[in-house]
């Protein structure tokens, strides 16, 4: 099944030695993003974790745990951080975040 491909891809990455990058931004509308990022051997971000905090108030998690619901999915392809105007989180930072979001 082609969920279970994806899975396993994006596990792959995020248990892989490849560095993992972290960012956040915000839209006018009050979203908040956060991903943390792998870069892949062609030299682009792939999510392996992402979460959002919507002008709803509500938080949403998405990793190869857990890839989409409802509400939303974590992104199948990269993502260009310049493109979103994201900026740059340490990964103390982002696992705080990710903790407060996630409920953990």
């Amino acid at each position: 099944m082609l969920q279970d491909r994806r899975k396993e891809t994006i596990r792959a990455l995020d248990e892989s030695d490849r560095p993992h990058l972290y960012w956040h931004g915000m839209d006018g509308d009050g979203h908040v993003w956060l991903f943390e990022t792998v870069i892949d051997s062609g030299g682009e971000y792939w999510p392996v974790r992402h979460a959002e905090l919507g002008s709803d108030g509500v938080a949403r998690t998405y990793s190869w745990n857990h890839i989409e619901d409802e509400h939303g999915f974590l992104a199948e392809g990269p993502i260009y951080p310049g493109d979103f105007g994201l900026n740059s989180l340490t990964s103390e930072e982002f696992e705080t975040l990710w903790a407060a979001l996630s409920g953990r």
